[in-house]
């Protein structure tokens, strides 16, 4: 699938999504993260990840660095869990627009034209933008995928 801004969305990108969604326990990864390809021509799967803490999802996340030495942008899907009490317990996926405040503005701009297309594509419906670490803590992306219910 080729998007508007010139970047594709190879199968591999979406069967991961689906490995995610509907994998058996032993290989359901708990996390996915997404980068545009260095040749900036199409999306790669970066990581895929069955470790369950999120504080370590949010480190490999926000620590990735460019080839200057920056933060780098990066997309990712996370498997939220949760528990409403009476209403039984839940799970969402969160789509999240890693965009660190360092990022150049021409690569700023092809992530930017990118996120909605990949987001549709993957069919996600909760998303998170976040430019620094404060807005994808664990409070606000529980708050995210319940629906403020949380």
């Amino acid at each position: 699938m080729s998007l508007p801004s010139g970047v594709s969305i190879p199968t591999e990108c979406i069967d991961a999504y689906k490995q995610l969604l509907y994998g058996k326990k032993a290989a359901k990864p708990k996390f996915i993260i997404y980068r545009i390809s260095d040749d900036e021509r199409s999306m790669v799967v970066e990581e895929t990840s069955s470790e369950s803490d999120y504080e370590a999802f949010l480190k490999k996340l926000t620590s990735t660095l460019d080839g200057h030495q920056s933060s780098a942008p990066r997309y990712a899907l996370y498997d939220v869990e949760y528990d409403l009490g009476e209403d039984g317990k839940r799970k969402q996926t969160v789509f999240i627009s890693w965009m660190p405040d360092t990022t150049p503005t021409r690569l700023r701009m092809l992530y930017a034209s990118t996120k909605e297309q990949l987001r549709r594509a993957l069919d996600v419906k909760v998303s998170i933008h976040a430019d620094d670490v404060s807005d994808i803590e664990w409070k606000v992306v529980l708050k995210e995928a319940s629906g403020g219910r949380l």
